[in-house]
Parts: structure tokens; C-alpha cells; sequence
């Protein structure tokens, strides 16, 4: 793979985080979205909490939050990181338009991309421990691939879009990130 080709797909990994996150969480979520770490190709999408709570599982716009939980079950929280943390890698799968997750065994038999969705999968496992939940890293969970594939197909307009700005400024500010997908949505 050469330079510009692990540059644009790592920046169509991180996009499609970024653009899953934004579905499943809302605006003002993601804190950055980077391609590059120092001199090295190694993308990043990080928010501002290490668990935001799912649009879904949040009570209804205007009511007091003091009185009011929010119907938040584990699972429902680690089901929706789950398919972030698989929308990197489905991204990279669309890229190359491969439908299956088959695709996952090639990736891995090319390396560095294999790390990305490994690292990925980690990051899973450690958040479904945290709140209780087992999702081992070792796992493929097919149900969390086949969600990200989909909403990555209807929102492709905004992973292309987002993906092109991070390979032309290498690292955006969650602001940045909310408007370019914004503007992919209604543009």
C-alpha cells in the first residue's frame, strides 16, 4: 500500500467512526478526529467522555434530567460502542467495496490495518468490562458489523466527505467535524 493509499483509508477508517458517532450520540460529542500522530500515519477519534450515552437511551428533550432517568441498560450502551468501534473498519470494507466480513481476514492478512481493527475490538472489550458486559476482543461480532456497514451506506456522502478534509488537514476539532457531516446531510 502506498503512502497516499494508508493516508486515505486510514482518514475513511477514522471518518467512519466519526460519522457513526455522530448518528448514535449527536452533535458536540466528538472532541477530534486525526490521521497523523507526530510523523506516523495513525488515526484517532476521540470525545469528550469515554462513555457517551446513546440519543436513544437519553430522556426527551425539555424534561428535567433530576427525577428522570434515562431508560440506560448496559448493553444498550455497549451495543451502540460496539458499532462504533466496528464502523473503522466496515468503512475500510466499503472503501475497497467488499460486502462480506471476509473482508476482516484479508485486512488482517495486510497488518497495519489488522491493528486498527484490533485495537478497535480492544477498546470494545474494555468498555463492555467497565459496565459489566463481556465482549471479548477476540470475538467477531457480526450483529455490530452488519449495523456499521449499514449506516455507513445510507451516510457515505458524509465518511467521503469528512475523509477528505483529514487528508488535506491531517487532525479536525470536533466542531469542524460536526459541520462537515452536517453539511454532507443537507447539503
Amino acid at each position: 500500500m502506498t503512502s497516499n493509499e494508508l493516508i486515505r483509508t486510514v482518514a475513511h477508517h477514522e471518518a467512519g467512526h466519526a460519522a457513526i458517532c455522530f448518528l448514535l450520540y449527536g452533535e458536540q460529542v466528538i472532541k477530534s478526529v486525526e490521521v497523523f500522530q507526530g510523523n506516523a500515519v495513525s488515526g484517532r477519534t476521540t470525545t469528550y467522555s469515554r462513555l457517551p450515552i446513546p440519543i436513544v437511551c437519553r430522556p426527551p428533550i425539555g424534561a428535567p434530567r433530576r427525577g428522570n432517568p434515562a431508560p440506560v441498560s448496559a448493553d444498550a450502551i455497549v451495543d451502540a460502542h460496539g458499532v462504533l468501534n466496528y464502523a473503522g473498519i466496515a468503512a475500510e470494507g466499503l472503501l475497497v467495496s467488499d460486502s462480506s466480513p471476509a473482508v476482516w481476514t484479508r485486512i488482517e492478512q495486510a497488518g497495519e490495518p489488522a491493528a486498527r481493527g484490533w485495537a478497535d475490538r480492544e477498546a470494545l472489550a474494555e468498555l463492555a468490562n467497565t459496565v459489566g458486559a463481556s465482549r471479548p476482543a477476540e470475538h467477531f461480532f457480526r450483529e455490530y458489523w452488519e449495523e456499521a456497514r449499514r449506516l455507513l451506506r445510507l451516510h457515505w456522502r458524509g465518511v467521503d466527505a469528512l475523509s477528505e478534509v483529514l487528508v488535506e488537514h491531517g487532525k479536525l476539532h470536533g466542531d469542524r467535524v460536526d459541520a462537515v457531516l452536517l453539511a454532507s446531510r443537507y447539503g
